[in-house]
């Protein structure tokens, strides 16, 4: 195809062609496409036209410290624009949308080799042997690789992160908060903490077993916004996504589990929980979509003291009053009084839990324990 032209794949199959002509962006669906690249644009002959590039397209591709890596590499060679970003990355990005060409992996490592690992510098070194292969966005050091799991005896992939110096400990700080999450009963994917406490490893939750890829959009895709605009929008905005968007058979338990995220948030004191981080998984389209498993929660108070929510909720974006949230679970989530005090009671029990395990958690490490003891003390135990 020609330079600023690439072929867009659903999962294995060729589905359409993106192109940039005249500063924008144009991607058009074969004659004999059966399958959307995304809820926001269905099957049509015309071309779906916009002058940046189209949201889903531009969901999993890199940011902060992954993006540098790929593009201080490549930056000789080619323009690292966001076609090029999608012809170099895209045969291995993150879910079922992929670019240029396929290629299958035959690289295998062991899932218990990387958790046991004492190799002082092993992200890193993943990261030199596997970041061209980590469309994956986001802003936190992470990759995408594929490794075999003793405990289930299956070639399964996953996600990997690690932190920088500005956040001491995120690894640490993601896994117990996701603790607390799975605690309050919310659905999450498998993860793990690597024995050094170094990285933060969890399950793709889009991947089938026969290796397909169901559908994954983002709140940030659903709402036609850039990455970039991660930060706009509010939570009753994502709330009437999911009355849209969402199958009517999964609606009522869709807004139960956002609400509940959204008091978890508060109570975990995470101001990062953008659109990016609420997403929508389905088979074929909206009339089998549901809410994704809740990912990517980390207390963000524990290194910015002030730091506020993330996306706005009534009037503005602070840490919300009991009569704000109880509006918000009634007028926006349709939930009762006694749905709304039986989630508060849950995620409080579920702090409290985990603090608990907080405190068995053994470490020799001094600035860990210290790092642990304000952690706890970041976390609420009531709105």
């Amino acid at each position: 195809m020609k330079e600023n032209n690439i072929k867009v794949f659903i999962n294995k199959t060729h589905n359409g062609n993106l192109s940039f002509e005249d500063n924008k962006f144009i991607f058009n669906y074969l004659k004999n496409s059966k399958d959307i690249v995304s809820l926001t644009m269905p099957l049509r002959s015309s071309s779906w036209i916009n002058q940046k590039i189209h949201p889903i397209f531009e969901m999993n591709m890199p940011e902060g410290s992954l993006k540098e890596v790929i593009k201080n590499h490549f930056a000789k060679l080619q323009k690292m624009n966001d076609i090029n970003f999608l012809r170099l990355i895209g045969p291995y990005m993150l879910g079922r949308v992929k670019f240029n060409k396929i290629i299958d992996s035959n690289e295998k490592l062991e899932l218990y080799d990387i958790l046991k690992s004492n190799k002082e510098n092993l992200f890193e070194e993943l990261m030199q042997r596997f970041a061209i292969r980590s469309g994956i966005s986001g802003v936190q050091p992470k990759l995408l690789l594929s490794a075999h799991n003793k405990t289930t005896m299956k070639f399964e992939h996953f996600i990997v992160k690690s932190f920088e110096k500005n956040y001491p400990n995120l690894a640490l700080n993601e896994y117990f908060c996701m603790c607390a999450i799975k605690n309050a009963g919310l659905q999450t994917p498998d993860f793990y903490l690597s024995n050094d406490n170094s990285m933060f490893i969890m399950k793709r939750f889009d991947v089938k077993d026969d290796g397909s890829y169901l559908g994954f959009e983002d709140m940030c895709v659903l709402t036609a916004r850039q990455t970039e605009q991660k930060y706009d929008g509010s939570y009753e905005e994502v709330t009437r996504v999911i009355k849209d968007v969402i199958a009517p058979q999964n609606r009522r338990r869709s807004l139960k589990i956002f609400f509940k995220a959204i008091v978890m948030n508060h109570l975990l004191q995470n101001g990062d929980g953008h659109l990016k981080n609420y997403g929508i998984l389905y088979e074929n389209d909206y009339t089998d979509s549901y809410l994704a498993p809740i990912y990517d929660v980390i207390t963000t108070t524990v290194y910015i003291k002030n730091d506020i929510p993330a996306l706005k909720l009534g009037d503005g974006k602070l840490w919300f009053k009991d009569k704000t949230y109880k509006t918000f679970a009634k007028q926006s989530c349709a939930l009762s009084d006694k749905d709304y005090n039986e989630i508060l009671q849950e995620c409080i029990d579920a702090v409290i839990k985990t603090k608990f395990e907080i405190s068995k958690f053994k470490s020799n490490d001094k600035d860990i324990a210290k790092f642990l003891d304000e952690l706890k003390i970041c976390w609420r135990e009531e709105i």
